[in-house]
């Protein structure tokens, strides 16, 4: 299920937040473009190539026990940020962590998933996709 109706990072951000509050990883797919790709900061190969792939991570590090909460989100014209508070048992993560993960927003769907540690160098990231309005 994607949505053939637009959407802009705003409306992206709303249901990102909604999928993560509830774990709803099948309502990730509406938002996902079918050749999204999750990468490291370091620019190095990608993570997970493909919708399926994606969910299929989020799903399994659900079942480890790995939890999720929204703290902060921003929204520019090509991306949406989320500064998530990371928490589970011990041998997925060690204790609490906040990640910021870099959504690049293209024609209403993620595109491109990117995480970071740094707050400003994610925030960063997201502006530099940001196309230049002069």
């Amino acid at each position: 299920m994607q949505s053939h109706l637009p959407r802009g990072p705003g409306a992206v951000t709303a249901h990102l937040r909604r999928v993560l509050d509830a774990a709803d990883w099948r309502a990730l797919a509406e938002v996902l473009h079918p050749n999204v790709s999750w990468t490291r900061p370091d620019g190095a190969r990608a993570d997970c190539r493909g919708r399926s792939h994606v969910l299929s991570r989020c799903v399994r590090l659900d079942a480890l026990g790995l939890r999720v909460r929204i703290e902060e989100t921003f929204t520019y014209p090509a991306a949406v940020v989320l500064g998530l508070r990371v928490h589970g048992p011990a041998s997925v993560a060690a204790g609490e962590a906040t990640v910021y993960q870099v959504c690049e927003v293209t024609a209403g769907s993620i595109i491109r998933i990117t995480g970071y540690t740094d707050r400003s160098e994610a925030l960063q990231a997201a502006y530099a996709g940001t196309p230049d309005p002069g």
